[in-house]
């Protein structure tokens, strides 16, 4: 199994097209923010007296884009559709090792390469708040941040995976991954808040896997933001800034009463990781009879 993960890392980082789209992916999305979307998101604060609304909108785009890096990276590293059209999985099935064992391997290998670009991500995510007036995050925070990244991902390259396994040709893997990467900032909340959203669509997003990591990255990522933001608003009036602003931009998720703990989000990223895990693993056996 270990010499599989190793072998697909290898053939990933031997295609400099492949990791250099990836990292450039990341660039052009902080870009498009920077020109076009953060003056947008900004001026809808305006009405609600914040101070300095951009160091909040900074961290929560940042939060929501280091979130779905997983999905974007895991759909364009996945080799399981390629060494299957070329005969290759056959290969692996003639080996003595156990089909969920194989699984394994390539679910590892898919992680451990959005893994390390997604670090990347926040690396150049934490230098442009940096650059733009904001502050840098505790030591604390960077650790939940990265296990916040680790949980997402193997959540997101299970569900990934399983998608591979039902695709056969390397042209129509580029079109699923074309539809998924097109909608996959939207049903995340990523570009819009859930606040903007209608109700019936704000709920999917938060039933989502993916977006509770969207959630928890933002609290952590726009704590100190809101702290600078609603030092003029008057103290009577501060927590139900504070509680709108979390409720509006998907910071904080809620189902009626009931408000999503850390906790719970984190227990549907691993139940969402182990159930498309075996989910792969049983089409990996009924595809060999």
């Amino acid at each position: 199994m270990l010499a599989l993960v190793k072998r697909n890392i290898k053939i990933y980082f031997r295609n400099k097209g492949a990791w250099l789209a990836s990292l450039l992916t990341v660039f052009i999305i902080i870009g498009l923010y920077a020109l076009f979307l953060g003056d947008q998101l900004s001026k809808g604060f305006e009405g609600i007296g914040l101070d300095s609304p951009r160091l909040l909108t900074d961290g929560w785009i940042m939060a929501g884009i280091i979130s779905i890096m997983p999905l974007s990276i895991s759909l364009g590293a996945v080799s399981i559709v390629s060494d299957r059209s070329k005969g290759l999985f056959k290969d692996f099935y003639c080996s003595p090792v156990s089909r969920s064992r194989i699984t394994l391997g390539y679910i590892l290998s898919l992680a451990l390469i959005s893994f390390f670009i997604t670090l990347i991500g926040f690396i150049l995510g934490e230098i442009y708040i940096v650059v733009n007036g904001g502050e840098l995050l505790s030591l604390l925070n960077m650790l939940k941040v990265v296990g916040i990244i680790a949980i997402d991902d193997l959540a997101t390259t299970s569900i990934v995976m399983f998608i591979a396994m039902f695709i056969t040709t390397e042209g129509a893997y580029t079109a699923v991954c074309t539809v998924i990467g097109t909608i996959s900032g939207f049903i995340t909340g990523i570009y819009i808040p859930v606040g903007s959203l209608p109700d019936s669509v704000a709920t999917a997003v938060k039933c989502f896997p993916i977006s509770h990591a969207g959630s928890m990255l933002r609290q952590i990522f726009t704590e100190s933001a809101i702290t600078e933001c609603t030092k003029s608003v008057p103290a009577e009036l501060k927590p139900d800034v504070i509680n709108q602003i979390n409720s509006e931009m998907g910071i904080i998720y809620s189902f009626g009463d009931h408000t999503v703990t850390d906790f719970e989000s984190i227990i549907v990223l691993v139940a969402t990781a182990a159930v498309f895990f075996v989910l792969t693993a049983f089409a990996a056996r009924r595809k060999k009879k």
